[in-house]
């Protein structure tokens, strides 16, 4: 059966010295350590409020970056690729929906401006 011999200068704090003592009589003879562990709080200037704007920005600006990257490939594609084929004549009726609904809300704008 093999002996179990704990690593020399570890001390268990989940027994009291004195316990051991009879078991390791050799560790009765080591001068305790004065080593003394200190915890610190790290002082974290930063605030919560500013950290979630900063994420929702940048966001917000990922988003905008992914449509255009979206919209700009498909155009180009659509320009210089097939112009037949099926997602180019989507790409094409949507540009178109959503340009009539620009100039419609531009012209409404320009109603309301002249209006006040």
């Amino acid at each position: 059966m093999a002996k179990v011999v704990p690593a020399e200068g570890l001390v268990s704090i989940l027994k009291k010295r004195n316990d051991a003592v009879g078991d390791h009589p050799a560790q009765m003879q080591q001068k305790p350590s004065k080593r003394r562990v200190r915890f610190q709080e790290i002082d974290d200037n930063l605030d919560q409020d500013e950290v979630g704007s900063g994420s929702c920005i940048l966001l917000i600006l990922l988003c905008i970056a992914t449509v255009f990257l979206s919209v700009g490939g498909t155009a180009l594609y659509c320009t210089f690729g097939d112009m037949e084929s099926p997602v180019c004549t989507d790409f094409a009726d949507n540009v178109d929906f959503y340009y009539t609904k620009l100039l419609q809300g531009m012209a409404e704008l320009k109603h309301w401006i002249y209006l006040s």
